[in-house]
């Protein structure tokens, strides 16, 4: 270890103890006045939906609200800029605060208002609590729980707020990711998760690796009001949570995302008057990016990684990034670092994307890393029950084949990608079965599978070195589910054969349709088919499946 590394583990340790200290004494969450104003929160129905409790005009170009989430359970505000270059559509910027920061950061010490006077974009920009961009639950005890979904609020219910108030883009390409330190951690993680919503993603200073800066991720979650540990466990004992929320575990996702990073060295630059000293803070993350830079080298991943020779944790660097960044946005000419060795195209450039399965064509294989047990990802819906967390490849995705890996069952519904009412053989084989099942595609052209994949060990009874496999085990076993299209009704009758050699699911055509008796989800029509209802007795009956003609 460095001495530079050694400087900020120790210092981040010590913040981490005062921190606590500063918790206990009931100084974090900070008593702040921001939304004293408003009175008590929402109760009831009004506690149910998202809605606006007030705005503000502050300036020919930039607005102020404040919110209600329900996905937060309280009040938060949003900050918006009007674009400098007015336009029918406009794409929209969604730029996020660092630690200690709030929604009025960017344009109060950022110059976002300056920095963004002749550009097309609708710049979002919304609070973020003590900045975990992360799903934390606080309290227990004496104290009532209450669970933060920042994920949420960031990338569901603010989206569907700008959609709805403003002119927008509103496909995958016209959403762009930005943020300072914390900040730009949540950017690139969303990004990851959701490749098929955002376009771009830009870190200015940020911790890109959790597993690097576990003090870090202490002292945010201390000062949300939670426990040290509280946002994604013991990183031994909860590895997979940490590695979920990492931008370097899930940077196979970003593969055909505008990505542009940057961090300063930790010297002083020309602007930093008053500033003598070496910043181990921005130092850290300099390296940070360096990591993931290298990450996304090996993965074959297009990127702009721009380490900057002098420059401290502050805001003049971010003054500076943001504008770099944003003048890149609308260069042709630009050109990133390839991976490859070529160059990158200009960030604004268009790719065609499927409807139905946002950000790849129709039938293109992709591959995509998770620690979620439910996702849906270009227009796949995937639910996973298991024993415990563990980080999971869905991986060569096609309308012929996918595989996952990990313990527990599937059940995964596909885009509308076949033909309605034709029958297709699905196999499925896992390390616990080999299953044969034939299903006919639905109205709309989609499927519902169900299997089984690999087994998971009990928790063990005495913890230890002994039984530490316990955790993992069946974390990198493989389940591969194939889709063959039956084209005659002598290929049915033979499915039917097949599928009574098939485990698990019984012998004849009933086994492609017995995990299909109830309404698909509550957002589908009442005609179309379901796995939702687990006892067809207690809910409303569906449609006679479809049968082998």
């Amino acid at each position: 270890m460095n001495s530079r590394s050694l400087m900020l583990s120790v210092g981040a340790r010590f913040v981490r103890v005062l921190t606590a200290a500063r918790t206990r004494a009931g100084e974090f969450p900070g008593r702040n006045q921001t939304l004293s104003f408003l009175g008590p929160e929402p109760t009831g129905e009004a506690a149910a939906t998202f809605h606006v409790r007030e705005k503000r005009k502050l300036s020919a170009r930039l607005r102020e609200f404040f919110v209600y989430s329900p996905a937060l359970g309280r009040t938060v505000g949003v900050r918006v800029l009007l674009p400098g270059r007015p336009s029918e559509v406009a794409d929209v910027i969604y730029l996020f605060h660092g630690g200690g920061d709030d929604f009025r950061s960017w344009t109060d010490l950022g110059a976002a208002e300056q920095l963004t006077a002749d550009s097309p974009y609708l710049v979002v920009m919304p609070d973020a609590g003590a900045a975990s961009y992360s799903r934390h639950t606080i309290g227990g005890g004496e104290r009532t729980e209450t669970t933060l979904d920042w994920p949420t609020f960031h990338t569901a219910e603010l989206p569907a707020f700008i959609a709805d108030r403003y002119s927008v883009n509103s496909e995958r390409s016209g959403a762009l990711l930005a943020g300072l330190s914390m900040g730009g951690y949540g950017a690139m993680k969303y990004a990851a998760q959701h490749p098929d919503r955002y376009c771009a993603a830009a870190a200015f200073s940020s911790p890109l690796d959790p597993l690097s800066a576990v003090p870090l991720f202490d002292i945010i979650a201390l000062r949300e009001g939670g426990a040290a540990k509280s946002l994604f466990g013991d990183p031994k004992r909860d590895l997979a949570e940490w590695q979920a929320n990492s931008p370097m575990s899930l940077a196979p996702n970003l593969a055909g995302t505008d990505l542009w990073f940057t961090a300063g060295s930790g010297t002083p630059h020309a602007d930093d008057e008053d500033e003598d000293h070496v910043d181990v803070l921005e130092a850290t993350v300099n390296q940070h990016g360096l990591k993931f830079h290298e990450r996304l080298t090996a993965l074959g991943i297009d990127h702009t990684w721009s380490p900057r020779a002098t420059g401290l944790h502050n805001w003049f660097a971010w003054q500076r990034e943001l504008a770099e960044w944003l003048a890149a946005l609308d260069d042709p000419s630009r050109r990133g670092t390839s991976a490859a060795g070529g160059g990158l195209p200009g960030l604004r450039d268009e790719q065609p994307v499927a409807a139905g399965a946002r950000g790849v064509h129709d039938g293109a294989a992709f591959t995509y890393v998770t620690g979620e047990p439910v996702f849906a990802v270009h227009g796949w819906d995937v639910a996973i029950s298991r024993r415990r967390a563990q980080l999971v490849t869905f991986a060569e995705v096609t309308p012929a084949s996918f595989t996952l890996n990990g313990a527990g069952t599937f059940r995964v519904r596909t885009p509308a990608l076949y033909h309605p009412g034709q029958r297709y053989r699905i196999a499925i084989s896992s390390p616990l079965a080999e299953n044969v099942y034939d299903l006919a595609a639905d109205a709309d052209g989609r499927l519902e599978l169900t299997g089984r994949m690999a087994g998971a060990l009990h928790d063990p009874i005495v913890p230890g070195k002994r039984t530490r496999h316990f955790r993992t085990w069946g974390q990198d076993a493989l389940t591969t589910v194939s889709i063959t299209p039956l084209d005659s009704p002598e290929d049915a009758t033979g499915a039917d054969a097949a599928a009574g050699t098939g485990s698990g699911m019984g012998a004849g055509s009933r086994s492609g349709t017995e995990a299909f008796s109830g309404p698909v989800s509550a957002e589908r029509s009442a005609d179309g088919p379901s796995s939702a209802a687990a006892d067809p007795s207690t809910s409303a009956p569906g449609p006679e499946p479809r049968r082998a003609r």
